[in-house]
């Protein structure tokens, strides 16, 4: 079971069921059929809040990741049954995709997929390096 739980400001006209397959075709891409996500899209405020209070850098920025657990951990951590594990979260700021999408000529759905993506490889444990 996959659940996705999504979270937009209402002032962002997102496709949700784009978000959500978005979601899902990399997790099966990664043959995960069994885990929860929590995706949040945000204002410009929001997401420098989050960068500087949770990561310590300073201004906006595009996605940031927040993962549950550690790669390794995913397997070992126990909880109850039919309860999938809780991947981490991620917030993606709207104006940015926004502005991105213009840059690159590209739909602002298909930018906000690119930056759940990325959120998303972070969260399976893949990183920059």
């Amino acid at each position: 079971m996959i659940t996705i739980n999504l979270f937009v400001g209402s002032r962002f006209p997102v496709n949700r069921k784009r978000v959500r397959e978005c979601v899902k075709q990399v997790l099966a891409e990664h043959r995960i059929d069994h885990a929860q996500i929590d995706i949040s899209v945000v204002g410009t405020r929001k997401i420098k809040e989050l960068n500087e209070s949770q990561l310590q850098h300073e201004g906006k920025t595009d996605v940031l990741s927040f993962p549950q657990h550690e790669k390794k951990q995913l397997e070992d951590f126990p909880l109850p049954a039919g309860i999938p594990p809780h991947l981490g979260d991620i917030v993606v700021s709207f104006p940015e995709a926004v502005k991105m999408a213009k840059k690159y000529g590209k739909r602002v759905d298909d930018q906000l997929c690119f930056y759940i993506e990325h959120g998303m490889m972070h969260l399976l444990g893949y990183h920059h390096e």
